[in-house]
């Protein structure tokens, strides 16, 4: 199934959005638009607070998200960030998530930004954190997961893609926001809540 990412029916990305934000409640849709902009708050203070771009704080949190709650997340990206400005590495601190995730943003907070780059979804969700930037959107296993199906609950379906399966969807995505009236890391945001809620319950 990875494979036949490639070619996967971009109609059928295009209906099974539409279905997943025709689920989404009221809550779901104010909390899914609102979620960038608290992010970039805490993009914000980082980077004020450790003198760094709003897109390497973001690119840390972003690095660190993977498999991480959100509140552990913000305290994983500031104990990083704060280990880097006292000159301690990466294996002073203790994040939620895995090893080579802490050390990739280690990597982007030193100045790596080819490391940033080539990781399609960190980069994507370093520009909508960082910046609101409107021309990416982070697919994440949640959303390969609405792109794959709609049901209601847990099914197993892929959720890697390679760079070139990202690029396609990504574009994608951002044109069918745009048509329903949205920026697309709102409608990334909406989906995701919405399918997040009905498979965890």
């Amino acid at each position: 199934m990875t494979s036949s990412l490639s070619t996967y029916p971009l109609d059928r990305v295009t209906a099974h959005t539409k279905v997943w934000v025709g689920r989404a409640t009221e809550a779901e849709i104010c909390e899914g638009k609102a979620w960038y902009s608290e992010a970039l708050e805490v993009a914000k203070y980082l980077s004020v607070n450790f003198n760094v771009s709003q897109v390497v704080s973001a690119g840390v949190i972003s690095a660190l998200s993977p498999n991480n709650k959100w509140e552990r997340n913000k305290i994983d990206a500031f104990n990083l960030l704060q280990a880097h400005a006292d000159g301690r590495d990466a294996d002073s601190v203790k994040v939620c998530t895995y090893n080579a995730n802490k050390a990739r943003a280690m990597g982007i907070l030193m100045g790596d930004v080819e490391m940033l780059r080539k990781a399609r979804k960190t980069h994507a969700f370093a520009l909508n954190v960082g910046v609101m930037d409107e021309s990416v959107v982070t697919i994440d296993k949640w959303m390969v997961r609405a792109f794959l199906t709609t049901s209601q609950t847990p099914k197993d379906t892929p959720t890697a893609l390679t760079s070139a399966q990202y690029d396609r969807l990504s574009a994608h995505f951002c044109r069918v926001a745009k048509r329903m009236g949205y920026k697309p890391y709102e409608l990334q945001a909406i989906m995701w809540v919405t399918i997040r809620n009905r498979w965890m319950g």
